[in-house]
């Protein structure tokens, strides 16, 4: 059973610029899918994780029908003894990748857009049981080189926005069933959902949203969120892959840097009032 021992992450980064999005591609030398200069198409990748307890008992024989090819990033599904399946990813991770060498990999470009006044997306998927919980929410309560690409995120968003003129703000939502529960604030449900008519910009307005302060305050609140989710889950009587966790950060870093000597400094807009560059990353856990 192949297909139960891989989970894979696809990533979405989109500038104004460009709309181009580009998918796996099965035996194809597609040029879109080579351009790592495009900004705005989607990169997908794909871990396998070690076989578990109950995989290693049965003595599942794994490596004979998954084969992966990191250096070339294909990833070869055998069907039987004469017939198999290639595949290409933007980024191909063996059982033995640590979640540093992932989140450089799959995560970091994202954050980096993200500084750079982008918005972007980071979205796991896969079956129950492949590791995209680990994958994207986990703490690291114990060893922090086992954190997960939230926790990574929000620690090189703060690094880098450790000026009074940068503000992060966090909220942290579960959708089940159609419905919106808020996991900082577990009273709150059913929240609606608003879709700006001229822009298309979506927002979540009866959200709570927290503003972060450093990271160990950004872990105390990310904790509160996995508590309350477990609970609501424990509630509903519902299994992890029912239930989409989407983790939103605001960054809005005030602009002040000026221009040549007398001109207008590049921070105020046309009747003087600063600006300020807005941006936003999704991290989503998708069931």
């Amino acid at each position: 059973r192949p297909s139960s021992s891989a989970s894979s992450a696809s990533v979405s980064s989109s500038s104004p610029s460009t709309r181009r999005s580009g998918t796996p591609v099965r035996r194809s030398q597609s040029k879109d899918f080579d351009d790592d200069n495009d900004p705005g198409r989607v990169r997908v990748s794909v871990r396998v994780r070690p076989r578990n307890g109950e995989e290693l008992k049965s003595d599942a024989d794994f490596a004979d029908l998954v084969e992966l090819q990191p250096e070339i990033k294909r990833l070869k599904l055998r069907k039987n003894n004469w017939s198999s399946e290639s595949y290409r990813f933007d980024e191909v991770f063996t059982d033995t990748a640590s979640q540093k060498r992932v989140y450089e990999g799959v995560a970091k470009p994202v954050v980096e857009g993200v500084l750079n006044g982008y918005n972007g997306t980071i979205m796991a998927y896969g079956q129950t049981g492949t590791g995209k919980t680990y994958t994207v929410g986990n703490i690291g309560k114990d060893d922090a080189a086992e954190r997960g690409i939230m926790v990574r995120a929000l620690e090189d968003i703060l690094v880098s926005s450790t000026s009074a003129s940068v503000s992060v703000e966090i909220s942290y939502l579960q959708l089940y069933m159609e419905t919106i529960q808020d996991l900082l604030a577990p009273e709150k449900s059913n929240i609606s959902i608003n879709e700006e008519a001229k822009t298309g910009e979506v927002s979540v307005p009866g959200a709570t949203v927290v503003n972060i302060q450093d990271l160990d305050h950004f872990l105390q609140i990310l904790q509160v969120g996995e508590t309350n989710r477990h609970a609501a889950n424990t509630k509903m009587n519902t299994e992890s892959s029912r239930s989409h966790a989407i983790l939103t950060v605001h960054v809005r870093r005030a602009m002040n840097e000026k221009t040549d000597l007398g001109a207008k400094p590049e921070s105020l807009g046309d009747k003087g009032i600063p600006r300020v560059r807005k941006s936003k990353l999704l991290i989503v856990d998708l069931a």
